[in-house]
């Protein structure tokens, strides 16, 4: 089953980093295309009090070989974008990963990516090659294409759902482990015996919820 995802990540780690450090006011989306290549979409919208100014950055870009403004407004200009070859290590991870990007908007200096992945083990490996990459997404949700959250389970409470989270995020689950009990438990706010039991007692609960639900093989 493919899954969903939503991400917010730094624009050094996407594109855009040096336009968005200057102008972090601005609002900036990828535009959705049918893609006839490879690369990156090739409309930007810009919405700010005053977009002229976010376009002459974005041109300036290093990674932007040239741009042309195909719609001119008051706060809002559209731009048509000719990408250089250079991928950042985010972008080449994902395209390992084979993922799609359903959307793409940055909002006060941060992009948050929407994200198609053909299964949860392939947005694992992915969000594991980020960190190789030195890249860390922040994961903000999960969706399966059946519209439910995979940490969403009527068996977990507020504090466990909260503490695999962060786990997750943290890099608790991954080979090696990224980040300790301890660590992790300073995160939370709480002790260390108190994380293990919400992570312990939280897996516990989305198994038996799953295996419920026949969603895992016996």
């Amino acid at each position: 089953m493919s899954v969903h995802a939503t991400v917010r990540v730094a624009p050094r780690d996407f594109v855009l980093g040096r336009t968005l450090t200057v102008a972090g006011d601005a609002r900036i989306s990828l535009e959705p295309v049918v893609p006839l290549g490879n690369g990156l979409a090739p409309y930007l919208t810009v919405a700010d009090d005053d977009p002229a100014t976010v376009c002459d950055l974005v041109a300036a870009e290093p990674t932007v070989v040239e741009t042309e403004a195909v719609h001119r407004g008051d706060d809002e200009w559209i731009l048509c974008v000719r990408w250089g070859e250079h991928r950042s290590s985010l972008l080449a991870a994902l395209s390992d990963a084979d993922a799609a990007c359903l959307g793409a908007v940055a909002t006060h200096g941060t992009w948050h990516l929407t994200l198609r992945f053909h299964s949860h083990e392939r947005l694992a490996d992915c969000y594991h090659r980020c960190l190789d990459r030195g890249v860390r997404p922040t994961v903000e949700r999960v969706r399966d294409d059946d519209g439910r959250d995979a940490l969403e389970s009527r068996a977990l409470t507020t504090a466990q759902r909260e503490a695999l989270a962060t786990a997750y995020e943290s890099g608790y689950f991954a080979v090696p482990r990224e980040v300790t009990l301890v660590g992790l438990a300073d995160r939370l706010g709480i002790s260390d015996t108190a994380a293990s039991q919400r992570i312990r007692r939280g897996v516990e609960n989305l198994l038996e919820d799953a295996l419920a639900a026949g969603t895992l093989d016996r």
